[in-house]
């Protein structure tokens, strides 16, 4: 065991710490006259953490050190491991992706802004459109084009002429237009589970980014496929699943978590989606939205095993 440096603040030095154990590095503080030691139990890790303790020192309070959520499960989870292994017929505590509920991460309201505010914005667009059909008058600044009706089977609109003319917010707002209370709850509720877990363990900029791309990009890949008619955050909730999946299976020290029964209903809804069976559904954005987020969750995983 070796010293990596000193911190002075006893918060930031638990912060740092917590930082440290999410990437699978043990460590210890002790106080001494000029702050907190940083002891690094694996010496073969010492030279990261003294690389990486200048770094968190010029920015405590990056999102990114913000992980003392995720530390605290993994503590628990070891503390289970701890108290199993006396009894060889007690079952181990599961991986991210393995079979049964794991070990949730815990995360506070107040540290998920963004995902929060999708939500509330939702339900927003809901109480004012009253899930009317997308043509209503109601929809037409937040559908990807204006619609109009022309007679009982057949609707309009102008290209995307608005959208050139500047009202670039219609590639993503089609995403709050919901068509149904059921259809607003469903995709709610994974927002909330998702997009909290990805914020609190990767930060606001983060999910803002993959809720951006993911939205513009399955909105479009819908228009072109089917027109305007379409509305709903399931191309986000598809895109944040697959980030989410990959983070919880191959970089579990980032602290995200997808249970096997979570991850083998989705697959399930994806494929029944695709059957029609369950009436008119945006299967283009459920496609785009998936394949982006795995991407992005292989591009996460490579990510934050080279930070260790």
């Amino acid at each position: 065991m070796r010293s990596a440096g000193t911190i002075r603040d006893k918060a930031q030095a638990r912060r740092f710490a917590d930082f440290l154990l999410t990437r699978g590095i043990s460590a210890r503080l002790d106080l001494g006259a000029e702050g907190y030691t940083v002891w690094v139990h694996d010496e073969d890790r010492l030279a990261e953490v003294r690389a990486e303790l200048p770094r968190f020192l010029a920015a405590p309070d990056d999102p990114r050190y913000n992980l003392s959520r995720a530390a605290e499960s993994l503590r628990e989870q070891a503390r289970q491991a701890e108290v199993a292994t006396p009894r060889p017929a007690a079952p181990r505590p599961a991986p991210a992706v393995a079979s049964g509920v794991p070990a949730a991460v815990r995360v506070g309201l107040m540290g998920t802004p963004l995902a929060l505010a999708l939500i509330a914005f939702s339900v927003v667009v809901a109480i004012y459109t009253q899930f009317e059909p997308t043509y209503s008058p109601r929809l037409a600044k937040l559908t990807i084009a204006t619609i109009e009706r022309i007679d009982v089977a057949r609707i309009g609109w102008n290209g995307l002429d608005e959208i050139r003319g500047g009202e670039v917010w219609r590639l993503l707002t089609p995403c709050f237009v919901h068509m149904s209370f059921i259809h607003l709850l469903f995709n709610m509720m994974w927002i909330f589970d998702l997009g909290r877990q990805i914020e609190a363990s990767r930060g606001t900029l983060t999910l803002a980014f993959l809720v951006l791309v993911l939205g513009c990009s399955s909105n479009y890949a819908q228009y072109l496929a089917d027109g305007p008619s379409f509305g709903g955050m399931s191309g986000v909730v598809f895109g944040l699943f697959g980030y989410v999946l990959l983070m919880a299976r191959f970089a579990p020290s980032a602290g995200m978590v997808m249970s096997a029964n979570n991850a083998l209903f989705v697959g399930i809804w994806f494929c029944v989606c695709l059957t029609g069976a369950v009436g008119p559904i945006a299967n283009w954005a459920h496609g785009v939205g998936l394949v982006l987020g795995l991407g992005f969750g292989g591009i996460g995983v490579w990510l934050h095993e080279r930070k260790r």
